[in-house]
């Protein structure tokens, strides 16, 4: 990623998983496992904790566009500010 590029993702996520973790299946798309339940967006935290990562951007450069309470998200990431 450079710095002008903004990548969007899908992803499906499982809350309340066993494991922790990220598998992508195509070049923009992912499934995602977290432990916390999709419950008060401590599920999309963790999502957006784990793609940040994944990724090696901080959390602020990672946002969920779409599905905010659905399973199947749309997430941007843009790169770090300078």
């Amino acid at each position: 990623m450079n710095k002008t590029d903004r990548s969007l993702l899908s992803v499906k996520v499982q809350a309340r998983a066993r494991e922790t973790g990220i598998e992508r299946l195509g070049p923009d798309e992912f499934r995602i496992k977290v432990a916390a339940p999709p419950v008060k967006g401590a599920a999309n935290r963790e999502v957006v904790r784990l793609i940040a990562g994944y990724f090696d951007v901080p959390s602020t450069s990672v946002k969920i566009v779409k599905g905010k309470t659905s399973s199947r998200k749309l997430i941007a990431i843009s790169p770090p500010p300078s």
